[in-house]
């Protein structure tokens, strides 16, 4: 159908050439094809077939997350789905999940289905794409071949892309000559003066060949919603492979070809691809379509200031995810890097962002820019955005204090957390139940960032202290064991009355206030020698909410081991 759709189009175009605009440019003449009411027709005919071409007739926004199974989803991958995703959802839009696995000598095995699981936990969610379906089907760029190669023989036919022969010897040669001689390293036509007859024929033999598209003399505009208007002089934009000798579609032809099949109204993506937005926005015109709307967002650099990659570490969306970070946070720190509200707040959940990202990005997308002023510089950046731990660290903080305010959330993070303590410590008894973890996360809620701080800094929650670290030696020594033969049994009997009762933080202070009376001693000198017997370490939660936390049982066990430790 789409061959057919294709077809009949060119040859629409074809037969309406006389009403085809001409733009005589020096390097060559280029025809830009407006589809004429006979293409128009076609179009609307396979439109009504149940796959649409072009835009809505609703006129939605529709944008697309297309991301390549090189590897795993990335933190600026992540962002550039998440801006997408929420201006689709801001009004009521489609958010599309394309994998563009064209590239085969970079293809890893399962990436494309890590990517959709980080998508998935991020809170990404997609209206049409692999394992959703939809009306443009299939989502992977692998298996439209048919449909890439039609529309480069249309620009062949119509001498806006050619066939190019060049060995990759000559082209190493052409590359290199062009450096000695201080010019940039583009190709050098030598393929785009052969006739067509001669092409053809030598494409009929077997002879293998890419295929290149035919940039004009002049200059072309690329109209940026977060840069402007962009111009580009086309001498430095090079007459790009559109389709590889192994079949294959670029980056290039593939992209424009699907965005416009699929209607897609908005293109956001990272500032890398600015450079190549010139090359899209001739195969528009060339194609005769219209072109979408572009947004180029910020790069994301280290704290270095270098550009943040896949090698530069800590940019794994499913590292950040096994590292116990809560995905509301991620997102959250992902969508504050290259964006701001315009105000104070900086934490929000999916909804808020929805609401905040989508309102900014909308304006921006469907606002002359002339108009925006300052108002686009000011919400949307256009310099690069640093990825600080730090910010991130405390943004999950903040997240999981919110999530602390219910019970419901205190026992989603004990769920969370339990994994992560059994191959930190060990198997946990049963006595530690998901309201026990969840007590624990409540009672160190304000001295921790991230729940996996737990068991590196607390495990004395779920397992009785050693004493032998450095730290708990230097520890008992300042306290002394006099001070502790002390304090320590008048604690012991006050703990064990009322064996049967669950003890709490006002009981703890009371037991606690008691001692230091008796003995007249400073309450803190209690509290640490009761700190060290219950945890053996001098950092951690208030010493009464860790007595109540830890429960009456375990608070008398462990006075008796250390008690006995002191004869």
């Amino acid at each position: 159908m789409l061959g057919q759709w294709n077809r009949l189009v060119t040859r629409a175009n074809i037969a309406c050439h006389s009403q085809a605009r001409n733009v005589q440019k020096g390097r060559s003449a280029v025809t830009y094809y407006r589809p004429c009411p006979a293409a128009r027709c076609a179009q609307r005919t396979f439109a009504s077939s149940g796959t649409p071409v072009g835009k809505d007739s609703a006129h939605t926004t529709r944008v697309r997350f297309a991301p390549s199974p090189t590897g795993y989803l990335h933190l600026g991958g992540l962002r550039t789905a998440l801006y997408n995703y929420l201006l689709a959802r801001q009004d009521g839009g489609k958010c599309i999940l394309r994998i563009e696995d064209t590239d085969q000598t970079r293809y890893v095995p399962g990436a494309a289905e890590s990517l959709i699981r980080a998508m998935d936990w991020a809170g990404v969610k997609f209206d049409e794409g692999p394992g959703i379906g939809g009306p443009h089907e299939p989502y992977h760029q692998s298996q439209r071949l048919d449909l890439y190669k039609e529309h480069a023989h249309t620009l062949i036919e119509h001498d806006h892309a050619y066939r190019c022969f060049c060995s990759p010897e000559r082209l190493s040669l052409v590359r290199l000559e062009a450096q000695k001689a201080g010019r940039s390293a583009s190709y050098d036509r030598k393929c785009a003066m052969l006739s067509k007859q001669e092409s053809q024929q030598r494409a009929d033999s077997g002879e293998a060949f890419v295929v290149r598209m035919k940039v004009p003399d002049g200059k072309t505009t690329v109209q940026d919603e977060v840069h402007g208007k962009v111009e580009f002089s086309n001498k430095e934009v090079d007459d790009s492979v559109l389709m590889k000798s192994d079949g294959y579609p670029t980056y290039h032809l593939a992209n424009v070809v699907d965005d416009h099949i699929m209607g897609i109204t908005h293109v956001i993506r990272g500032q890398e691809w600015l450079p190549s937005a010139p090359k899209h926005v001739l195969l528009y015109k060339m194609f005769g379509w219209d072109v979408p709307k572009f947004a180029h967002v910020p790069l994301l650099l280290n704290p270095d200031k270098s550009k943040l990659s896949k090698r530069s570490g800590d940019v794994n969306v499913e590292d950040y995810r096994d590292k116990g970070y809560f995905p509301e946070a991620v997102v959250n720190f992902v969508a504050l890097l290259g964006w701001h509200p315009g105000s104070t707040e900086e934490i929000f959940d999916m909804d808020g962002l929805t609401a905040a990202v989508g309102i900014t990005l909308s304006i921006l997308l469907t606002t002359n820019v002339a108009l925006l002023g300052d108002f686009s510089l000011k919400n949307i950046q256009q310099s690069n955005a640093v990825v600080l731990r730090e910010k991130l660290d405390w943004i999950n903080k903040m997240h999981l204090l919110r999530r602390a305010e219910t019970q419901e959330g205190l026992l989603e993070m004990a769920t969370m957390l339990r994994p992560k303590i059994e191959d930190d410590l060990g198997p946990l008894a049963k006595e530690y139940s998901n309201d026990y973890i969840a007590r624990v996360i409540n009672t160190l809620k304000e001295r921790i960032k991230n729940i996996h701080d737990v068991p590196s800094l607390c495990g004395y929650y779920f397992q009785t202290p050693t004493y032998a670290s450095e730290e708990s030696i230097a520890y008992r020594s300042k306290i002394g064991d006099e001070t502790l033969r002390k304090i320590l049994p008048m604690a012991l009997e006050r703990f064990k009355c009322d064996a049967h009762s669950e003890l709490d933080k006002e009981d703890a202070k009371k037991v606690l206030k008691a001692i230091a009376d008796e003995h007249k001693l400073k309450l803190p000198v209690v509290m640490n020698a009761l700190r060290y017997t219950v945890s053996g370490v001098k950092v951690g939660a208030g010493v009464p909410e860790t007595l109540a936390t830890l429960g009456r049982t375990c608070v008398v066990d462990r006075i008796n081991g250390v008690l006995a430790s002191t004869e």
